[in-house]
């Protein structure tokens, strides 16, 4: 195995908050044992979900804070009665954001550990891999970051997206705060690789009109912006780094160095401990990506929880982590089954009020629907939730809902 394998139940004093929203009447879901998918261990007996997380390598802060929310989740979960009066447990591994490896902790999860569902990919290429096992076995998979557009063809049941989605619906919140705040002189850098390019194309094609775009391709293990950014022109107001994800925290600091004088640099959807590390005082106009809702009432006091419960601190992807278990301890409970398929059907028949920005649903393909996305700064002070932090989110943009990525309309 590339990391530890661990298999955990959680319990604790705190009470679980539950987010279930119906969309409609009562729906009726199967209730016969799925024969591909786990089946938790039967009807008696612990819950197991799958927990595939980059525990080690480049993505490893995405990793760590995805585990932690989920494993609070259980423990809220299981102090609460369960799900349907049974505990959840974690399964977790290492995947060492390496794509087959992800595939066999996936299968090994499911056919040995019988778990109902699982969560975890971060990069997109593992992504791809763990969305062709779900479909395979039958089990549902919520993404915690990869965003490619080919991760979710419209032929897809068991995969759904939770942090980080196509270009397409990232694009547009980036390019409606450029046009929120009324910005004209917009420069971008991307990355030549898939999702680079495929921002490229969305950008293009949803650009406000009035706005000017100098776009800059750079290959994807640059590490010196220099050159790229001294070709935009003077008085450029804001920098989208969201298309070169590995160097949107240097294309912003050097670009600061080069005294572009420019507002903010929109960057990719980073852990926010991750850019106050490695921006320092520069984050405070650097745009952080995200739709969890670090401002809701419900978010707060989750995050005041987990301080008092562990002495650690509760973000935006913590949250991601968080609310995928509730999703599924939710669905479940909708669907009154342990069926991966039955879960999977619940999943799209309702609508789910996690620590999002709006209440998520999904669409046949597992793309979110009405998603509102938040870009936030970076500022000094700490967050009422966590006194002893020594940084804070502010609230940049705010977008309206937005509509679930089909992939029929793009060409990329």
């Amino acid at each position: 195995m590339t990391g530890n394998r661990s298999k955990r139940e959680t319990g604790g004093t705190t009470d679980r908050r539950r987010f279930l929203r119906a969309t409609g009447g009562a729906v009726a879901f199967g209730t016969l044992a799925g024969c591909v998918g786990g089946d938790g261990g039967g009807d008696e007996g612990p819950i197991t979900l799958g927990s595939l997380q980059p525990l080690s390598g480049p993505f490893t802060p995405w990793g760590q804070a995805h585990s932690a929310g989920m494993e609070f989740a259980v423990q809220e979960i299981n102090d609460d009665g369960g799900v349907m009066g049974r505990d959840l447990e974690i399964e977790e591994d290492d995947t060492g954001s390496d794509p087959g490896e992800a595939d066999t902790i996936f299968r090994r999860m499911v056919e040995e550990g019988d778990a109902v569902a699982v969560t975890g990919p971060v990069s997109s290429d593992v992504g791809i891999a763990t969305r062709e096992t779900a479909e395979e076995l039958e089990t549902p998979l919520i993404l915690h970051m990869a965003g490619s557009h080919r991760i979710l063809p419209k032929d897809v049941r068991y995969c759904f997206r939770m942090g980080s989605h196509s270009a397409v619906t990232d694009m547009r919140s980036v390019l409606g705060m450029v046009e929120a705040q009324g910005f004209t002189e917009v420069g971008a850098i991307i990355a030549d690789y898939e999702w680079g390019r495929s921002v490229e194309t969305t950008i293009g094609e949803l650009l406000p009109e009035g706005v000017n775009l100098s776009m800059e391709v750079a290959p994807l293990g640059e590490d010196d912006f220099s050159t790229f950014l001294r070709n935009f022109p003077e008085g450029v107001e804001v920098i989208l780094a969201s298309g070169h994800p590995p160097g949107s925290i240097s294309i912003h600091g050097q670009a600061i160095e080069l005294g572009l004088d420019h507002e903010y640099t929109v960057g990719a959807g980073f852990p926010p401990g991750v850019l106050a590390e490695g921006l320092g005082e520069n984050a405070a106009t650097f745009a952080h990506q995200h739709v969890s809702d670090p401002f809701s009432d419900n978010f707060v006091e989750v995050a005041e929880r987990f301080a008092d419960d562990r002495g650690e601190r509760f973000d935006t992807h913590e949250a991601y982590g968080y609310s995928a278990v509730n999703v599924f301890a939710e669905a479940m409970e909708a669907a009154e089954s342990t069926d991966p398929s039955d879960i999977a059907d619940a999943m799209r028949e309702n609508e789910f009020d996690v620590l999002l920005a709006n209440p998520i649903s999904y669409v046949e393909y597992g793309e979110g629907t009405d998603l509102v996305h938040m870009l936030s700064t970076i500022q000094p002070e700490a967050p009422e939730y966590y006194p002893d932090g020594d940084w804070r989110l502010e609230e940049l943009y705010r977008s309206d809902p937005l509509p679930a990525f089909d992939p029929d309309e793009w060409e990329f």
